[in-house]
């Protein structure tokens, strides 16, 4: 059985009174594709932060590379993970060269070639400063800093939102190819159903807290083979 780069056992969070996760259960496998979908509001985020560690179960446990996920901010699994929140953590006042110069210092594994080649076939203008980039062109920076050092397990939340559907898709694919070259884990966060479906094999569905679907994309699309996204609109009624 192929161990789990993530388990989740139970995972319950409250903020100022309300239940955002309901006491969820689930793990990714090495290799896997995970599509976590959810209207905005339904928990992704805060499912994906309390699984890296950034905040605190208030009941369950989560692992990432069999170590809890609280310590891991010590551990170094942590050089592993490669993490694009929603709203990037860029250095404004750097270059695109600059702060791609200072993250791979981090990294005795660090890819040059593989992050070169993305700026360029992404057109990411690096002899900016940040703080004049758009948002998408910030975005794609993120994801360039997170996969430049070869993580195991790459998280992005709602990466790319900025773009149109076709853009968006052909990048998240890119991103997934990426990481099938190296057998890493992919999960990522959208409220877009479209994105979907050419890029993940599983799929997590949040709603109001709780995990709702968690299946194999395939066999989703066989149960309902004229309208998958007719099918999560009709969960969310």
């Amino acid at each position: 059985m192929t161990e789990a780069v993530l388990d989740i056992n139970n995972l319950t969070k409250h903020y100022n009174g309300v239940t955002v996760l309901k006491g969820i259960s689930t793990h990714a496998k090495a290799g896997q594709v995970i599509g976590l979908v959810g209207l905005n509001g339904a928990g992704k985020t805060t499912l994906l932060e309390t699984a890296l560690g950034f905040t605190l179960p208030d009941e369950g446990a989560t692992e990432v590379f069999n170590v809890p996920s609280a310590r891991l901010g010590a551990h170094p699994n942590r050089a592993k993970i490669g993490f694009v929140p929603q709203q990037d953590e860029l250095l404004g006042s750097y270059t695109g060269v600059a702060y791609l110069d200072l993250i791979s210092e981090f990294y005795p594994n660090w890819d040059s070639a593989t992050t070169q080649r993305l700026i360029h076939e992404w057109q990411v203008p690096m002899d900016r400063s940040i703080n004049k980039l758009s948002l998408g062109e910030r975005q794609k920076l993120s994801i360039i800093s997170a996969l430049g050092h070869q993580p195991d397990f790459i998280v992005l939340d709602e990466p790319v939102a900025s773009l149109d559907p076709l853009a968006r898709r052909k990048f998240l694919l890119e991103i997934v190819n990426l990481a099938a070259d190296r057998g890493a884990t992919v999960i990522f966060s959208t409220h877009i159903v479209t994105d979907l479906e050419r890029v993940a094999e599983r799929i997590w569905l949040l709603k109001n807290g709780e995990l709702i679907v968690d299946e194999p994309l395939d066999e989703l699309k066989e149960k309902h083979p004229t309208s998958l996204e007719g099918f999560f609109l009709e969960l969310h009624q």
